[in-house]
C-alpha cells in the first residue's frame, strides 16, 4: 500500500500490507488484497505528501515492525496454548505421578541402582511408533479429505445436471426440458416440472445431514471393546449408528438414480443420461473410501505398546533418573531435579501420544488437524442452494457477488427439517451469487 513518493515520484510502501499495492491488478487479487488490508493496516492507513517521505518511511518501518513483533508473540502465546491442550489431560497426571514416585522410590529404596542409560530404547520403542503413527494419520486425513472433495465435486455436477441441462427438443433447439422431442398424446404431461430441480435439491441436502450424522459417530475399535463389558456395549452402540447412517447415506443415493430415471422419461438423451448415472456411481465409491476411512484404524497393538510403554517408562529408567539426582560421585541428593526432568519426559510422551490417537479418527470434531466437518458440509450445502439458484439463468450475464465482510458470512451447518427447510435458519443469508 503506497504511503507517499520519493523526490523523482517512485511509490513508497510502508510494508504494512507487506508490499501488496493498493489495486488489487498487480496485486494478488482482491480477496487477498482485502485480507491483508484488514489484519495488516486495518483502517488506519492515510497517505501522505512527497515531502514527508522520510518520515513515513521511518512510520511505515515501525509499522512493519510492530506487525512482525505483534504476529510472533501470538504465534508463540498460541503454540503453548496447543502444547498445553494435548498435555493437560487426567492421563498425563498420572504419568507425571508416576515418574515422582519412581524417583522418589529409586532414592529411597535403590540408591545403589545409579546408572547413566542412553535412549536408544525409547527411540525404537517410542519414538518411533509414535512418528509412524502420527504420518499414517496424517495421511489417511488426507486421503479422506481427497475422498469428500471428489464426492463433493460429484454432487454438485448432479445438482447442475438436474438443474441446469438441456436437450434438443421438439423444435430442434435446446429446449427439450419444456418441448420433449417425442410426440405422445398430451406432450405437456412429459415436459419436466419446474419443482424437478428442488426435488433433487432436497434428496441432495439429506444425503449432506445423513453423511455428517455418520461421520460425526464416536470412534470405535479401542482396546477396551475388546477386553472389558463396557467397552463391548460401547462398541456395539457405535457399530449400530453406523451401520444405520451409512446405509441412509447408500440408499439416498440409490434413490438418485430414479431422478436420473425421470430425466431419462422426459427425454434426457442416452449419452447425457448415462454419464449422469456414472457420476452417481462415482458418488457411491467416494462414500464407501469415506466409510473404510472412518470405520478403520491404525494398529491396536501398535497403540496399546506405546500407551503401556509411556507409563512404564519412569520405572524403567528410574536408575537414570537416580543418576541425575546423585550425580556421577553419588555426592549429591537433587531429587527435585531429577523429578522434574522425569516428569518432563513423560509429559512430553503424552502429548505426542495424544497428538497420535486424536488422528485415529480422521473426522474427529474436538481434535485440532482433523476434517472439519461441519466446515465441509455446511459449504457443500451453500454450494448446492447456490446452483439451485443460478438455474435459469442467462450465462452471458452472469456476474457473481459476494457478502462485503465476513460479519455477513455464516459458515453454521443448518441441517435439514423434513420439508426440506433448514431446522435452524442461520442468522446472516448462505453465500451464494446474485446475477444482474
Amino acid at each position: 500500500m503506497e504511503c507517499g513518493r520519493t523526490a523523482d515520484g517512485a511509490p513508497v510502501c510502508c510494508g504494512c500490507c507487506r508490499g501488496m499495492p493498493e489495486k488489487y491488478p498487480a496485486g494478488r487479487g482482491a480477496l487477498a488484497n482485502r485480507v491483508l488490508q484488514e489484519t495488516r493496516a486495518g483502517s488506519a492507513h492515510v497517505p501522505v505528501d512527497a515531502e514527508d517521505t522520510d518520515r513515513d518511511v521511518e512510520e511505515g518501518a515501525a509499522t512493519k515492525c510492530f506487525y512482525d513483533l505483534r504476529d510472533l508473540v501470538l504465534d508463540i502465546f498460541s503454540s503453548f496454548a496447543v502444547i498445553w491442550r494435548y498435555i493437560a489431560r487426567a492421563e498425563t497426571l498420572l504419568a507425571c505421578c508416576m515418574s515422582v514416585g519412581s524417583v522418589l522410590a529409586y532414592r529411597e529404596w535403590g540408591a545403589g541402582l545409579s546408572v547413566n542409560m542412553n535412549w536408544t530404547l525409547v527411540s525404537f520403542g517410542v519414538i518411533f511408533p509414535l512418528s509412524m503413527s502420527i504420518s499414517n494419520g496424517f495421511k489417511r486425513r488426507d486421503e479422506a479429505l481427497r475422498a469428500l472433495a471428489d464426492l463433493r465435486g460429484t454432487l454438485l455436477n448432479v445438482m447442475v445436471a438436474h438443474a441446469k441441462w438441456d436437450w434438443v427438443g421438439a423444435g430442434k433447439e435446446l429446449d427439450g426440458r419444456k418441448r420433449p422431442p417425442t410426440k405422445r398424446e398430451g406432450a405437456a404431461a412429459w415436459e419436466v416440472p419446474e419443482e424437478h430441480a428442488q426435488r433433487v435439491h432436497n434428496l441432495l441436502r439429506q444425503v449432506v445431514d445423513a453423511m455428517r450424522e455418520y461421520l460425526l459417530v464416536p470412534r470405535a475399535a479401542r482396546a477396551r471393546a475388546t477386553y472389558t463389558t463396557y467397552g463391548a456395549d460401547e462398541a456395539r452402540w457405535i457399530l449400530w449408528a453406523e451401520e444405520v447412517g451409512g446405509q441412509k447415506v447408500t440408499r439416498l443415493l440409490a434413490v438418485l438414480h430414479d431422478a436420473t430415471e425421470a430425466l431419462k422419461q422426459y427425454g434426457m438423451p442416452e449419452g447425457q443420461s448415462s454419464r449422469l448415472s456414472a457420476w452417481l456411481t462415482n458418488a457411491a465409491v467416494c462414500w464407501e473410501r469415506v466409510r473404510v476411512l472412518k470405520e478403520y484404524r491404525t494398529p491396536q497393538a501398535m497403540r496399546s505398546f506405546t500407551r503401556v510403554f509411556v507409563h512404564c517408562l519412569p520405572v524403567m529408567y528410574g536408575p537414570y533418573f537416580l543418576y541425575l539426582a546423585q550425580g556421577a560421585d553419588g555426592s549429591r541428593d537433587n531429587a527435585a531435579f531429577a523429578a522434574c526432568i522425569a516428569c518432563l519426559m513423560s509429559a512430553f510422551m503424552m502429548s505426542l501420544f495424544f497428538v497420535q490417537t486424536s488422528l485415529e479418527n480422521p473426522f474427529d470434531p474436538k481434535s485440532l488437524d482433523t476434517v472439519k466437518v461441519d466446515l465441509e458440509m455446511g459449504r457443500t450445502q451453500r454450494l448446492l442452494d447456490a446452483v439451485l439458484d443460478d438455474r435459469g439463468v442467462d450465462w452471458r450475464r452472469f456476474v457473481p457477488t459476494y457478502p462485503a465482510d465476513p460479519a455477513s458470512v455464516t459458515l453454521d451447518y443448518a441441517p435439514m427439517s423434513s420439508n426440506g427447510s433448514p431446522v435452524h435458519p442461520p442468522s446472516h443469508p448462505p453465500i451464494h451469487c446474485e446475477m444482474t
